[in-house]
């Protein structure tokens, strides 16, 4: 297994030192605070930052916590401080060794962009120096095992930049720690910093789906992931941050069979939403709670208890009361039942335009919904891509085949359609967009932008070069 302790260097100051310590198989509880998304930058927002720690140390260290830990989801870096440089991750080693308990981390897609490196393999060399870790790991804490993967990608990913990557290595790594987990009886908790595609959880479409980086992997088998679980239902529990959503929406918790994905907050001012939350999980040799720690208020809300061996699925507590929407785009708060019947309004907290569904393909249906067209995957029931971005309210939205003739989208499963075609309100064609390589409908909107940096790059030292070269003019 791979463990990690804190020890104090010559400066006084709490410092990393390998993976040891964080494993204690043998406490009767723990007290783990999973922090998310950081984008820790130097100067006075790093006030926050402090009072958040103290609020997280004084829960993880009560006397009758056997083993206070500390998780991190990784994006360590501010957008205007170099994230991914060594600069940022002496910072940002230095904010977690002030826990002064057990802490590990991982991978986010921000901290492999690191503009003094030109390759993933060096960039991620220099977060292993930084924290003397490895980027993957287990550790067994009390009676479960805890398991951390990591994205391995930036540079060499073949579409967007901050797509979430976990490489073969680390997939083989997951399924030996499985196997071991479920031989011995143990439950597992799972720490990326995506989501897993199949999960149910809260996405920002116009973000992440639209940019193809909402799930792990998600441009290259995402759906292997939930399977996993499938085979695996002793997985209780899979945090993950990315999006900067808070805890007080209906799928900030979602349960997929006996297993708990949990979308975890940000301490900082980079919300979506206003609000500063972590997650904070205690457990037992008979189960788990699992809390809100609100940094506005000090607070904690209970959000999920159960046992851990107990495999009907968990229920979430979040108060009604309590639920938000985001107030510019109702339509993230909607839990939308994926049915074959064509117009379908959606149950949602608040108000939330109505859904039209449209067969696509055995395992593709396209939601028109709010004037954009997403791409889901009704293996998993989750978006993966979207279509188009400005449907006008005045148009209609329909499936055409190879002969131009209009689709049943209802009572055929629509795979004899080859483009998405769009109609204004006189019937004449706004836009149509072909079936892609892929099988679907979705469009790439971000291509990889170091790729594109690097293009340019060239590009202007060809000009600076050909200028050089261009003879004087004679006088």
């Amino acid at each position: 297994m791979c463990v990690q302790s804190s020890s104090v260097d010559g400066n006084g100051a709490q410092s990393f030192e390998g993976l040891k310590g964080f494993e204690d198989r043998d406490a009767s509880s723990f007290a783990c605070a999973i922090v998310g998304d950081l984008h820790l930058e130097p100067g006075p927002p790093m006030d926050q930052f402090e009072d958040a720690r103290r609020q997280l140390v004084a829960a993880v260290s009560k006397p009758d916590v056997a083993a206070p830990r500390v998780v991190q989801l990784g994006d360590l870096g501010g957008y205007n401080d170099r994230p991914g440089s060594r600069d940022c991750f002496q910072l940002a080693r230095g904010y977690l060794s002030g826990f002064g308990v057990p802490t590990t981390l991982v991978t986010g897609n921000h901290d492999l962009e690191g503009d003094e490196f030109e390759t993933d393999e060096a960039n991620l060399a220099a977060w292993h120096e930084a924290f003397k870790q490895k980027h993957f790991w287990a550790a067994e804490v009390g009676p479960a095992t805890f398991i951390g993967l990591s994205t391995v990608r930036f540079r060499s990913n073949p579409f967007s930049a901050h797509e979430v990557h976990i490489d073969d290595e680390q997939l083989d790594f997951f399924r030996a720690q499985l196997a071991q987990a479920s031989a011995a009886g143990r439950p597992v908790v799972v720490f990326t910093h995506a989501p897993v595609l199949g999960s149910g959880l809260k996405v920002v479409q116009t973000v992440h789906v639209k940019n193809r980086c909402a799930w792990l992997n998600h441009s290259s088998r995402p759906q292997e992931f939930i399977e996993l679980v499938q085979q695996h239902p002793n997985i209780r529990l899979w945090f993950s941050g990315h999006f900067h959503l808070s805890h007080n929406y209906a799928d900030s918790i979602s349960v997929v069979g006996g297993t708990a994905f949990v979308l975890t907050g940000v301490i900082g001012e980079c919300n979506r939403d206003g609000f500063r939350q972590s997650r904070l999980l205690k457990g037992t040799a008979e189960g788990y709670e699992l809390y809100t720690v609100d940094h506005d208020t000090g607070s904690l809300r209970l959000d999920l208890k159960h046992g851990w061996h107990d495999l009907s699925p968990p229920q979430p507590l979040l108060p009604e009361d309590e639920q938000i929407c985001d107030p510019t785009a109702g339509w993230l708060c909607s839990k939308v039942d994926c049915a074959l019947d064509g117009s379908e309004p959606p149950t949602a907290v608040g108000p939330s335009p109505s859904v039209t569904w449209l067969n696509a393909g055995p395992s593709c249906m396209l939601a028109v919904q709010d004037a954009i067209i997403v791409e889901y995957d009704t293996r998993s029931m989750a978006p993966i891509g979207l279509v188009c971005m400005d449907v006008p309210d005045d148009c209609s939205v329909a499936l055409v085949d190879a002969e131009g003739a209009q689709v049943d989208t209802v009572n055929t499963d629509g795979a004899a359609a080859v483009a998405v075609e769009i109609y204004d309100s006189e019937g004449g064609l706004h836009q149509r967009i072909k079936r892609n390589q892929a099988g679907g409908f979705y469009k790439v909107y971000q291509h990889n932008k170091w790729a594109a940096k690097k293009k340019q790059q060239a590009e202007q030292a060809a000009q600076r070069q050909q200028a050089a070269a261009a003879p004087v003019p004679q006088r």
